[in-house]
């Protein structure tokens, strides 16, 4: 038999079983119920069972370098130490970093040397010939050449899996349960092991959050998001939103895979890939449609909802018998009155933590004390007390019929603390205890500051006593007195109160109002932030969109509907707003200052969130490329909010980034685990 015909059949042998035999293992072994419903494409096998390994094989401490397209060609698992519980959701540290690093570069040498014309393939070292094996033995030099571009590294999942089966006894009998309610595949309540792992605390650096990971902008859609209150992180409440959400998404594309894509990717981002191709076949949209956005989360989401649903289902052949969390219960009780966290755990008798571990939706200012419990809130208790009996013991000075309000200063270009806090009646140790600052000379232009009330002035008075020592001479103040938040100079760790490589400022609409009108804090805080139209009457201003902002934002600040500023404004109904669009607002059923208010506290809620998580090191310069904008340097490069990287890039027009633009970039790491 000729020699070269005899090759090439081995090479075809190899070829069947390197690739062809793993995924007809797969489909053998991947099983799961539903499955006229979800799909599992031959094209999309391989990936599964990439993802089942992710899951049940590899734990948070190994890193896994594999090609970013045949997912199953894994060069390397890198082991750090022994797994340790409670370091799961650490960031990687200097030293992790450079070794992933480095052998990063080492695959991409082998990958550039298969590729090159020059590389005898008959004369391959034996790790060479195994990266080589890895494509099946094929001699296409383009094969090896985008691998190098195409090596990535991924996290090992099989702890946190294991938790999250743990953990979702205790509301997996509730979601079940909302999902059959919009009659919705129960398989769908699977989805959460990808999200999240079941930690109802998660939050990502890009600001999604809970269990569901439901971004303030779609969750808003169908949940509260206050400064007091976010329900996103209540399991059972983001639940029935992610089953309106699943309802919204099947009814539009009429595929559960598109469906479950479009929950990642978006669902006009799925219509326009079904448009665009032509298809509904999952398997023909993740190998075919190329779209900038179109990454490879949204590429393997559908694949990682399989993998996970596959172990759920049989969770007994990857991690033994479990012992799930038995089903939380509970009782509402809807309170009548604005009241303190810590007066109803008092008067209930329930310890503060466990109390917060029934009404997860809380958020800190609750907590702290900062704000009451809302009244009318549904407030969650163990079913065995009798809770009406023991609300109706607390004393009525203890009970208000209105809100605790707040005062707020965004930190402006020019100020200092000692500016701040001349203007605001209030003193500079207060508002460092207050925002937890550490350093008097490092606040940065945006930062929402929250000033004390009177009461809390008192409070504050053995603060202001002991720090009042730790401050500068007067000699020295003079000097400080000159710096602004322009001059802060990046330190090596920076905290969420840090900025560095000199951020200027926004520039705020001109007021028309004298600053120096004798008012409370607050009032001469939020004021400047609209500008007002003189002797109009109801009250008319205008305001630039900031990060975050919707039309539905200012409608729910305002108290009126969304067409009122859409009529206003003329804006067409399906027209977004842009960042630093001027918009009219008339102020009929809401004070400016009531307006304001909101709207800082709506913010720093954003500020809160993000750096209760993570935390900023310093920054790295991005050069704007041909075809980017700052949507997709936020949500698909970087991964960081929009609010955060324009805090370090003020001066630039993000409306108009072209190519050749510098832009600095935050590089952020997670400071605790979230779960």
């Amino acid at each position: 038999m000729n020699m070269n015909l005899m090759l090439n059949r081995l090479r075809v042998v190899f070829f069947l079983v390197v690739f062809m035999y793993p995924a007809m293992l797969v489909s053998s072994t991947i099983s799961y119920t539903s499955t006229k419903k979800f799909p599992l494409p031959g094209e999309l096998e391989p990936a599964v069972k990439f993802w089942i390994k992710v899951y049940t094989e590899y734990n948070t401490n190994e890193y896994i370098l594999h090609d970013a397209h045949n997912l199953l060609a894994i060069y390397e698992v890198v082991k750090f130490s022994e797994l340790h519980r409670e370091k799961m959701d650490l960031p990687q540290t200097r030293s992790q970093k450079n070794k992933l690093m480095k052998k990063r570069n080492h695959y991409r040498a082998i990958l550039q040397k298969l590729a090159s014309s020059k590389t005898k393939l008959d004369q391959l070292n034996s790790e060479e010939k195994r990266i080589f094996d890895l494509f099946g033995g094929t001699k296409n030099r383009s094969v090896f050449r985008i691998a190098a571009k195409n090596i990535r590294m991924q996290k090992g999942q099989r702890n946190r899996f294991y938790n999250g089966l743990v953990l979702s006894g205790r509301y997996m009998s509730y979601i079940k349960e909302i999902f059959r309610k919009h009659n919705l595949p129960q398989e769908l309540t699977m989805l959460p092991h990808v999200e999240s792992s079941f930690n109802y605390r998660a939050y990502s650096s890009a600001g999604a959050a809970g269990l569901w990971q439901f971004t303030r902008r779609t969750g808003r859609r169908f949940m509260k998001i206050s400064y007091e209150i976010d329900e996103r992180l209540d399991p059972i409440l983001a639940s029935e939103a992610a089953a309106k959400l699943m309802q919204e998404n099947y009814q539009t594309l009429g595929s559960w895979p598109l469906a479950i894509t479009a929950y990642n990717h978006g669902m006009a981002g799925m219509k326009r890939a079904k448009r665009k191709l032509h298809t509904s076949d999952i398997a023909k949209i993740v190998a075919k449609y190329r779209s900038r956005y179109f990454k490879f989360a949204s590429r393997n989401f559908y694949c990682e909802f399989l993998a996970a649903l596959h172990i759920a289902q049989n969770y007994k052949k990857y991690f033994g018998e479990i012992k799930f969390d038995p089903p939380i219960q509970y009782k509402e009780f809807i309170l009548p009155h604005y009241v303190k966290y810590a007066t109803v755990a008092q008067y209930l008798h329930l310890e503060q933590d466990e109390l917060k571990k029934y009404n997860p939706a809380l958020r800190n200012p609750i907590f702290k004390g900062t704000k009451y419990i809302p009244q009318n809130y549904k407030l969650r208790v163990p079913i065995y007390l009798n809770v009406d009996q023991l609300y109706a013991q607390i004393p009525g000075k203890e009970l208000f019929v209105a809100q605790k309000r707040s005062q707020w200063y965004r930190v402006r270009r020019g100020d200092t603390l000692s500016t701040i806090a001349r203007r605001n009646r209030t003193s500079i140790p207060a508002i460092m205890a207050m925002n937890n600052l550490r350093s008097r000379n490092r606040i940065r232009v945006g930062k929402i500051l929250r000033l004390p009330d009177e009461i809390k002035m008192q409070k504050l008075n053995k603060a202001e006593e002991t720090l009042v020592a730790s401050l500068p001479s007067a000699k020295e103040n003079e000097k400080i007195e000159k710096e602004t938040v322009e001059t802060v100079k990046p330190a090596k760790a920076i905290a969420p109160d840090v900025v560095s490589n000199k951020p200027k400022a926004v520039v705020q609409p001109k007021p028309v109002i004298d600053l120096n009108l004798p008012a409370a804090g607050a009032s001469v805080s939020v004021l400047p932030e609209i500008e007002l139209v003189k002797n109009s009457n109801p009250p008319v201003g205008y305001l630039r969109v900031e990060p975050e902002e919707t039309l539905g934002h200012y409608a729910d600040w305002l108290k009126i509907s969304t067409q009122r500023i859409r009529d206003w404004n003329d804006l067409a109904y399906g027209n977004s707003i842009r960042l630093g669009q001027r918009i009219k607002l008339v102020f009929n059923n809401v004070t400016l200052l009531e307006f304001a208010t909101s709207r800082l506290e709506y913010h720093r809620a954003v500020e809160e969130d993000f750096f209760n998580n993570y935390q900023v090191l310093g920054t790295r310069t991005h050069k704007i490329n041909r075809g980017e904008n700052i949507w997709y340097l936020c949500n698909y490069l970087y991964n960081l909010p929009l609010w955060l990287i324009q805090s370090y890039n003020s001066d630039l027009d993000f409306n108009r980034l072209k190519p050749g633009d510098l832009i600095l970039i935050p590089d952020v790491v997670e400071i605790r685990s979230n779960s």
